[in-house]
């Protein structure tokens, strides 16, 4: 049986004419926004919606509201909440996340490369049923 890898294919197709095909995704992203992405691969959906405050009776029960998820850069917090739903939707994230990361600066090389980061380390099959 013969296996044909196609992980750089999509690097090779690229119009872009840099040195070595591999430094796309490389070049885009700086080591913090890298480990942001890797950070948010443990977050939840539920993460994304912003946090209730709790009343007097669920502080008595529950305790003190639990620390936010949220970053306190903006600029971070729209790359977190992009790879949030990068890494539990693929690539069928919704416009809206596409139009904040956009709006908070960044360009499409480098959501791309949020992408494709993401879209290489994601388990390549799911299972429907067991």
């Amino acid at each position: 049986m013969a296996f044909i890898d196609f992980s750089d294919a999509a690097l090779q197709a690229l119009p872009v004419a840099l040195s070595h095909p591999a430094e796309v995704g490389r070049e885009a992203l700086t080591g913090l926004e890298r480990r942001v992405v890797a950070l948010a691969r443990g977050d939840g959906l539920d993460t994304l919606r912003p946090q209730r405050k709790r009343g007097w009776l669920a502080r008595l029960i529950l305790g003190p509201n639990p620390p936010s998820a949220m970053l306190a850069n903006e600029r971070l917090e729209a790359l977190r909440r992009l790879a949030v739903q990068a890494w539990h939707k693929g690539y069928t994230l919704p416009v809206s996340a596409l139009r904040d990361a956009r709006a908070a600066g960044y360009s499409e090389d480098q959501i791309g490369a949020v992408i494709d980061i993401i879209g290489r380390e994601r388990a390549p099959f799911r299972r429907l049923a067991a």
